[in-house]
């Protein structure tokens, strides 16, 4: 796939197309007609394409429930948001039997990736003095997945992490930082960031593009802040204390 080049396309120059497409959706498809074809399902790969909007629409809004239900801490509202979802226009738009398209995809991969970001945030009684949770690793890992997968599907992956990012930014902006932040977004940075490095159309655009810059600053600045967060556990320091070295370790002495 890529390296397939398709001489019959921009003619008569032709086109890479394993190079110059977002391969989720294609890969998606070929991947689940193989494993129908190994349950002994005789379904064709056309049919496949044509259902896989509609088996997506449906992830997508069972995972929009379960997004809803984690930031509210509520059943019902899961259940609402989950409902909404199924018959909002701009979703059923992209969720069509037959709408073969990127965003058919990316959509359950979107809304993946955003609620194993708040799971990863979950409070856990047991974690004592802001340390990091269980969750905050595993969740922090499949984030970082979802995100991969949200990248090789379509070029809106840049509004994810920058939405994440800037979550992330206003939790420590807001004295909400605990090391379980640290771990829940270094996990997603350094495993998306690798991942989709590794797709074609994208490259090293993560840390060369400016509108990419922000979850690059986050990550370096939580970096700093969990330095301090060690600091503090270790020597007891005071807020005032833990905010001096935070300045110290920001803007260093020239």
């Amino acid at each position: 796939f890529f390296h397939w080049f398709d001489y019959m396309s921009w003619y008569p120059l032709g086109r890479p197309v394993g190079t110059t497409i977002y391969p989720g959706m294609q890969i998606t498809a070929v991947a689940i007609w193989r494993a129908l074809g190994k349950l002994g399902s005789a379904i064709s790969l056309n049919d496949v394409c044509c259902l896989v909007p509609a088996w997506f629409g449906v992830s997508a809004s069972i995972l929009v429930g379960l997004f809803a239900a984690e930031c509210s801490g509520r059943k019902s509202a899961g259940a609402f948001a989950a409902l909404i979802m199924a018959i909002v226009p701009a979703h059923i738009m992209r969720s069509v039997a037959g709408g073969f398209d990127n965003e058919s995809v990316a959509t359950t991969a979107l809304v993946a990736t955003f609620y194993c970001w708040v799971r990863a945030l979950r409070d856990r009684p047991t974690a004592r003095d802001g340390e990091a949770t269980a969750d905050s690793y595993a969740f922090g890992v499949l984030c970082g997945l979802a995100y991969v997968y949200m990248v090789s599907a379509w070029g809106g992956y840049v509004f994810v992490v920058n939405m994440i990012g800037a979550h992330a930014a206003a939790l420590a902006a807001g004295g909400r930082y605990s090391s379980k932040l640290h771990r829940a977004y270094s996990l997603f940075y350094l495993i998306g960031t690798a991942g989709a490095t590794r797709v074609p159309p994208v490259g090293l655009a993560p840390l060369r593009s400016l509108e990419q810059m922000l979850p690059l600053l986050v990550f370096l600045g939580v970096q700093l802040l969990e330095a301090v967060e060690v600091e503090r556990r270790k020597k007891r320091l005071t807020p005032a204390q833990v905010w001096k070295r935070r300045g110290e370790l920001g803007v260093p002495p020239a």
